[in-house]
């Protein structure tokens, strides 16, 4: 099955493993080998928009026009080097193009002067490796694209060129508008003692969460609806189990699971199943002491998270989950949605982009609806989110010769792909027949973190109003498609209706935003080493567990977990973490959030 990627989810899959205190991301902003959603899949820093340190505000002034030409075009040409870790993006390219020779590296010598060569690329699978390699060895090129993770290692061994006073003279304020005010959090994530050593792409919460994906029409055939809470979805999921509404002739497993290749960020089933239960996996939260516990393990979390584990077992034993589910990879998960056997996913924003939209090749009338996170109890279910999350960080090796030229091309990365005055959306982006990702040739990607949010204020309007004169490229494209989906039941809508209108999951992100009903992780700073240290050894230990239990075995193997948690993870990484959580005067995430 090919992967057709665009900006829609960009800004959450661009770094695969998603933001985790826990388990720290080693993969870079090119590997899209798997979508998030939410799934896709990513691991970046965590870093609070609302509560950005003082001392960083000041580093750049967002109404200040830049001293220098932000555009200014190199004569002669400069040659300036790179590297690209996931080259099967060339799939998506068009008219001959290649990673080496595409309309980026074409514009990019046009418009700035600057040539771009690769001093290697990769297939995704080796990117992660290699780009590692690299960074031990010290063989640099100019210019990269990193994981929060890389870039810690970089900075602390002096490999980074500050780049403080060449964001001050050439950033556009369009770029520093992403860097600033409620987005100074990304800032902060890549400043040390008051210097700048990169330039984050990253999102905050309005792109995020985590929900359930159900099929509507068969919910309706079932005389049900969108369930609440969980004893409501385990009607849905009995029904869901003793019928074949598509007539698929395949046995029915209502809930996809594989757990063949799990990566670090992925507990087993998609967050929003322990969000149902009160259990946050990849997250801190401030217990009743006012310290900061794990949000799956700490000692007031790990007992929602038992319940998870029961729970899951039951499903189990119904024959709601395949019998085989742990010899199954990435594939046969998708291939169980596709094929109308699973029809109840716990997945994320991007579920519709895909695999969603590739049981539309089996079912042309197939109606999936998102639906916020139902609780196991009296209390509401809360999506676990991060405020704001660098994804990867465009970089810039010590002592180069032009660290400006990093600046002019995120500048102009910038204004062809999101900023709405000067956009070229369906040449440098997404292409508007197939939904193919140009913008994937480009190896150093940034994006306005609430790209995607904004995108569905204005498109969820418009559907109300009929008025679309003022919509950008991007957001008229995705409208035109949802329009197409919602009137003629084109497919290829399928996606952007799902994703922008008051049918989609970006509605079920102002839920949560409106109703309070977002978990903040309230660590907002780098994953410690300690954490970095101690995460493979439980997620090793969790992952065999999981396995165990969930397939019937005793939940005492929780218990064994447990106490390998509190003295492998738990007392190497606490002391840090609510030392610092003290020395920022326990200022709380959820509180900030609560109170807007």
């Amino acid at each position: 099955m090919k992967k057709n990627y665009t900006v829609k989810f960009a800004s959450l899959t661009l770094c695969l493993a998603l933001a985790l205190p826990l388990a720290a991301c080693g993969n870079n902003g090119n590997d899209t080998s798997s979508t998030n959603s939410g799934t896709s899949t990513n691991s970046g820093t965590n870093t609070n928009s609302g509560n950005a340190p003082a001392e960083n505000a000041p580093l750049l002034d967002a109404s200040a026009d830049p001293a220098q030409d932000p555009f200014g075009k190199y004569d002669p040409p400069i040659e300036i080097t790179t590297i690209h870790t996931n080259n099967g993006v060339a799939d998506n390219l068009k008219n001959g193009d290649t990673i080496e020779n595409n309309i980026y590296t074409r514009t990019w010598e046009e418009k700035l002067g600057i040539k771009m060569k690769y001093t290697w690329t990769s297939p995704a699978a080796q990117g992660e490796e290699k780009m590692n390699l690299m960074i031990a060895s010290g063989d640099l090129p100019d210019f990269m694209y990193v994981s929060p993770s890389q870039f810690e290692k970089l900075a602390a061994t002096g490999q980074l060129e500050d780049l403080t006073q060449v964001l001050k003279d050439y950033a556009t304020k369009y770029t520093k508008q992403y860097l600033t005010g409620d987005y100074a959090g990304l800032l902060e994530g890549v400043t040390k003692d008051g210097k700048i050593y990169g330039i984050p792409n990253g999102q905050t919460y309005h792109d995020s969460g985590s929900m359930l994906w159900l099929r509507e029409d068969n919910l309706a055939k079932a005389n049900l609806t969108a369930p609440k809470t969980v004893d409501e979805l385990d009607k849905i999921l009995e029904t869901f189990k003793a019928n074949d509404y598509d007539k698929s002739g395949k046995d029915i497993y209502p809930i996809p699971l594989a757990d063949a290749n799990l990566n670090s960020a992925n507990w087993g089933i998609g967050d929003a199943y322990f969000n149902m239960f009160h259990s946050y996996p990849n997250i801190f939260v401030e217990n009743s002491k006012g310290e900061l516990e794990h949000g799956m393990f700490g000692e007031e979390q790990r007992e929602n998270t038992r319940k998870a584990l029961l729970k899951l077992q039951e499903y189990y034993k119904k024959g709601y989950i395949h019998p085989d589910f742990a010899t199954l990879d990435d594939t046969k998960y998708n291939e169980q949605v596709v094929n109308g056997q699973s029809t109840v996913i716990f997945g994320g924003l991007w579920d519709a982009w895909w695999p969603l939209n590739l049981n539309l090749d089996k079912k042309a009338d197939a109606k999936w609806e998102p639906v916020a996170i139902p609780s196991a109890d009296d209390k509401p279910g809360k999506s676990s989110v991060t405020a704001a999350t660098v994804l990867g960080i465009a970089v810039a090796k010590k002592g180069v010769k032009n660290p400006e030229a990093l600046v002019k091309m995120q500048n102009l990365f910038h204004d062809l792909n999101n900023n709405p005055e000067t956009m070229q959306f369906g040449k440098y982006n997404t292409d508007p027949v197939d939904n193919s990702g140009i913008f994937l040739a480009y190896p150093m990607p940034i994006y306005n973190p609430s790209f995607n949010y904004e995108a569905f204020q204005q498109i969820s309007q418009a559907f109300k109003d009929g008025k679309t004169d003022q919509l950008s490229e991007a957001y008229k494209l995705f409208y035109d498609q949802s329009k197409a989906y919602a009137d003629k039941n084109d497919k290829a809508g399928f996606p952007s209706y799902l994703s922008y209108t008051d049918k989609g999951s970006l509605a079920v992100v102002d839920q949560y935003i409106k109703e309070k009903r977002f978990q903040m992780n309230e660590y907002t700073a780098m994953p410690t080493q300690e954490m970095l240290d101690n995460a493979p050894i439980i997620k090793k230990a969790w992952d065999v567990m999981f396995l165990n239990v969930v397939k019937g075995g005793d939940i005492a193997e929780y218990d064994a977990f447990l106490a390998q948690f509190d003295s492998l993870y738990a007392s190497a990484v606490n002391p840090g973490l609510n030392d610092w959580f003290a020395k920022k005067n326990k200022e709380s995430v959820q509180k900030w959030f609560e109170s807007k």
